[in-house]
């Protein structure tokens, strides 16, 4: 059959039942362009987005039915006898069917709507060139203001409420157990790669023998070959 339309219901997989009846050439796309639109939140049709929304937020989906198969000549009556078996009422459709949806295609605005347009009269102008702005001339009303001590605090209080570190200092044993963490231990090695001393980390080993830590870093990681006659690597 050319130009096959097929007329479509969407079965609600809790009571059993058809709770919309539409058509489409591609029904299986239309379909998933009801599922996608619904999560997108683009309704054209709210009562069936809502009802689609309440099975997604159940984990459950309706389920796609082939209620008929028609041509281009005769798909408007098609559905409107589909619907009218079904019965409006009892369906999540916003008319009787029937109705080709409008094709936008090419869409432009006319003239006259654009000049029309709120947008289109304040283009080019400040926002408020039209209304005076309801604090023009005058000083904000807060200025010169301080906050209170109470007030402060109270702020204070709400924001170790959201973030319990906030203005928390860590002790000493949590800040080395940190420190202990992300520590690298190095060892310095002559020309045969014999170890001739190990350092905590980087930093150690730059204060003990007065160089920079980060050249000492470079070398373990083959960056440079030494760092003033010193040869490091990182402890295995």
């Amino acid at each position: 059959m050319e130009n096959k339309v097929y007329i479509y219901g969407l079965k609600c997989p809790e009571k059993d039942i058809i709770r919309y009846v539409g058509k489409s050439k591609k029904p299986k796309s239309r379909y998933s362009s009801h599922l996608s639109h619904t999560k997108a939140k683009r309704y054209d049709n709210i009562h069936l987005y809502r009802w689609i929304a309440k099975l997604l937020k159940n984990g459950l989906k309706p389920e796609l039915i082939i209620l008929d198969t028609c041509i281009d000549d005769n798909w408007k009556e098609k559905e409107k006898e589909w619907i009218a078996k079904f019965g409006l009422s009892n369906l999540l459709n916003m008319n009787e069917g029937g109705i080709e949806p409008p094709d936008n295609t090419g869409f432009k605005w006319a003239d006259e709507q654009k000049a029309n347009h709120p947008a289109h009269k304040r283009k080019g102008k400040q926002q408020w060139v039209d209304k005076p702005h309801p604090l023009l001339g005058k000083e904000h009303p807060a200025k010169g203001q301080k906050r209170s001590k109470e007030f402060c605090e109270l702020m204070r209080k709400q924001r170790l409420e959201n973030n319990g570190m906030r203005g928390v200092k860590l002790s000493k044993e949590r800040i080395d157990q940190i420190k202990n963490r992300v520590r690298k231990p190095v060892e310095l090695i002559d020309e045969n790669a014999n170890v001739l001393n190990t350092f905590v980390s980087c930093k150690e080993a730059g204060d003990i023998l007065n160089i920079d830590a980060s050249n000492v870093s470079r070398v373990c990681n083959g960056v440079f070959k030494q760092t003033k006659g010193y040869v490091f690597r990182f402890k295995k």
